[in-house]
Order: C-alpha cells, then structure tokens, then sequence
C-alpha cells in the first residue's frame, strides 16, 4: 500500500509527494522587493519619481505614489517612517542619504509583515538610483510625499 501511495505521487495521509520541500522555496531579496513595487506601481513614471520638481506628469506620479502607500504602507508605523524620513532629509550630500539604507534593511529584517519590507525595499532602490546632489533634493520630495499619504492611509 505504501508502494501505491508512493507512485500515485501523493504519501500515506494524502499529501502531495511532487511539491518541493518549504527549503526550496526562495525568499526575495531586498532588491527584488524593491523592483516587484516598481513594476506593479511605478512601471510608467518610475524615472520621473527623482524628477518631481520638473516633471510634466505630477499628477500621475503622486496617483502612484499615493496607491503605493495606501497598498504597501497601511502596516508601518508613523515613527517608523519618520525615523527614516528625518535621517532622509538631514543628508545633505550623496554618502549621507545612501547611509540610510541599512536603517531601512534593519527595520525591514524586524518587521514580519511582507507590505512593510516592500515598502521599505522600494524606498531603498530609489536611493540607490540618487547619484547627484540634484537627485538628493529630488528624493527628498518624493519621500515627502510618501510621509504625507503615509500620514493618511499609514498606521498611527
């Protein structure tokens, strides 16, 4: 009998033999986080996000930015974000903000709710993108905009 099981591909008790074990599975990385919210959310303004100031599409940028938020953001908390938000905007030079990012891999490896390691994933990328002090001003009007629907759609 357990021969027959075997070959029907299902074990004594009825589960299925062909799923691969749970230590198959992968993980995401940070970084693939962080382009799973570009793709779902940014996929068509994704290089004006550090261009805000200029861009002709604000409206459409700021709808994005506000259903990234109201879908990714409802777990984290205020003072989380805020935490970040104030290192954000003390930085001053290209080093200072990109020294952000382990606070927000750190925050991101306490937290076990997936929304809030996106969220903090995809705001990671958009520092690795700043490579000029211009960009570093930019980011900050993006994050700025992410704290204000944050504020509104966010936990308190």
């Amino acid at each position: 009998m357990a021969y027959q099981n075997y070959q029907s591909g299902r074990a004594p008790g009825g589960f299925n033999q062909n799923r691969p074990p749970q230590s198959q599975f992968q993980k995401k990385t940070f970084e693939q986080l962080g382009e799973d919210v570009k793709n779902q959310f940014f996929s068509q303004n994704y290089a004006e996000l550090l261009n805000m100031s200029k861009t002709t599409q604000l409206d459409n940028i700021l709808k994005s930015i506000e259903g990234f938020v109201s879908e990714e953001g409802k777990n984290l908390s205020t003072s989380q974000l805020r935490n970040i938000y104030d290192k954000a905007t003390k930085a001053k030079t290209i080093n200072e903000l990109k020294l952000v990012r382990p606070n927000l891999a750190y925050i991101a490896g306490r937290s076990s709710n997936d929304k809030e390691k996106t969220l903090l994933a995809f705001i990671d990328s958009i520092i690795k993108s700043v490579n000029s002090a211009e960009k570093v001003k930019e980011f900050k009007i993006f994050f700025e905009a992410v704290v204000a629907y944050h504020k509104f759609y966010g936990k308190n």
